[in-house]
């Protein structure tokens, strides 16, 4: 096949893995990525489609179209695209973890899509990570901290009222003395950059991509907060 028609072949399925995504339909999205890896689309491009879906879904949530249901439905669709061999995103080999992250959605805040796709992303680069889940507090996430001395503090929020509970992270770290050994990213609907500035955070993320990226830098460099 013409190396042309085959990449305009990949855009068009991609593009209807993302709407399928969008709609929430189990059977669809999983024949659409079985379709693209046939055609050779690139794992990178496959998870791309899936994460623009769920961006839409987390709006469609802000905007009261989809419920709590609908975001736990997504999450179960992602997680079968993940089981896919051919998508399969941990690395296997006993390579040392370049760095190890703590994970978890924010306080009162029960989505798990973001974090679940960061997790993913993460483990392909070959980081340790340390899931606390969905819906845990400052307190939890310096306990661990202190336990695990992780590298990176991640942190997912879909809801407004998340950014006050990552303040308090923040600044119960700063309290306990080490808020200097650890750096802090976040990212999802409720973040942006004069969040993370009243936070006291060290990042926020656009996409999964973009923090894990983020991470490396911080790791290659040391690891060591500014």
């Amino acid at each position: 096949m013409n190396t042309s028609i085959k990449n305009a072949v990949n855009v068009s399925t991609l593009e209807s893995i993302v709407e399928a995504m969008k709609k929430i339909e189990e059977k669809k999205v999983l024949k659409l990525v079985n379709y693209a890896i046939r055609e050779g689309a690139a794992q990178a491009q496959i998870i791309e489609a899936i994460q623009r879906g769920l961006d839409q879904i987390g709006h469609f949530f802000e905007e009261g179209k989809y419920g709590v249901t609908d975001l736990m439905m997504a999450g179960i669709i992602f997680e079968e695209v993940l089981k896919l061999p051919s998508l399969k995103l941990i690395n296997e080999e006993s390579e040392e973890p370049i760095g190890r992250i703590l994970l978890c959605t924010i306080e009162r805040d029960l989505h798990d899509i973001g974090k679940s796709i960061f997790k993913s992303a993460a483990l392909m680069s070959n980081f340790e990570i340390i899931d606390m889940g969905i819906n845990v507090t400052a307190q939890e996430i310096l306990n661990e901290t202190i336990n695990r001395k992780p590298d990176i503090i991640a942190i997912s929020s879909i809801l407004a009222e998340g950014v006050r509970y990552i303040k308090e992270v923040n600044e119960k770290l700063v309290t306990a003395g080490i808020r200097d050994q650890v750096k802090i990213i976040v990212g999802g609907l409720s973040t942006h950059r004069q969040a993370i500035e009243y936070t006291g955070v060290d990042a926020f993320a656009n996409d999964v991509y973009e923090g894990v990226k983020q991470c490396k830098i911080w790791v290659n460099e040391g690891g060591e907060a500014n």
